[in-house]
């Protein structure tokens, strides 16, 4: 008995952490009972899938695995966490092109300061992830996570900061690459506004501008949403792939 709850507080505490931090999982809005009933459900199931472990009588032991689980769980959810702040710095790049970066609030769902857009390609990077039953695709690889590393394994072998920083590096230019078309259409804007303000003096295009830019970028958005949408999607699709890719090093 004692060898099965100490083998269900590690899988609790990995399942917890991750849950936690996960962007699909851990809305501000959601209770906190939820998310401890969602993480105890799958914590029973993944306490019904892998083999049984021997009891640990050093107590101190017992605490560091304990420590290194939640650690493990809340870089995994780290990991997922970067992946949808691809979408959320796409959308603060087209913010800060278009005008809206001033106008920055506060949002307690996200729990960040967030931008019009910012927010807007946040929300709808959340509603691809539900529709393309990612959730499940997640899971799933966090139940694969105690295949790579057990509960009972302390040392880690292999890892370096290149894999961390490669994944820094990818998240940029991602979201540079789904920003970029919005960007490229309002800097032409701009270069228009500039010739208009030198052919025609009286026209003012400091009142004029912000108004415009507006205009251009939310029916640009309308016309590339589909487009937006399947970037997310092929996006949010590398969130098992680099978990699995960090977990088998």
């Amino acid at each position: 008995m004692i060898i099965q709850l100490q083998k269900l507080i590690y899988i609790f505490m990995r399942i917890t952490a991750f849950i936690v931090i996960c962007p699909g999982f851990s809305f501000k809005g959601l209770p906190n009972i939820f998310k401890i009933g969602l993480s105890f459900s799958i914590s029973i199931i993944i306490y019904m899938i892998i083999p049984a472990i021997e009891v640990e009588p050093n107590m101190l032991y017992f605490f560091i695995l304990v420590i290194k689980e939640i650690l493990l769980g809340l870089a995994m959810g780290y990991i997922t966490k970067l992946i949808f702040a691809a979408m959320e710095i796409a959308g603060q790049m087209v913010d800060f092109q278009v005008g809206f970066s001033m106008a920055s609030v506060f949002d307690p769902s996200m729990g960040t300061t967030a931008s019009n857009y910012g927010k807007a390609y946040y929300w709808l990077s959340i509603c691809v992830f539900f529709l393309l039953d990612m959730h499940h695709k997640i899971i799933n690889a966090l139940i694969l996570s105690f295949n790579y590393i057990p509960v009972t394994e302390v040392g880690f072998t292999g890892f370096h900061t290149k894999s961390i920083v490669n994944l820094f590096s990818l998240i940029f230019e991602l979201a540079f690459n789904v920003a970029a078309p919005i960007i490229v259409v309002v800097l032409i804007v701009d270069i228009l506004l500039g010739v208009i303000s030198k052919t025609v003096p009286q026209i003012n295009v400091l009142m004029l501008g912000m108004p415009i830019k507006t205009m251009i970028s939310f029916f640009i958005s309308m016309i590339m949403l589909s487009w937006l949408m399947k970037s997310f999607g092929s996006i949010i699709g590398l969130i098992p792939e680099y978990l699995e890719a960090i977990l088998s090093l």
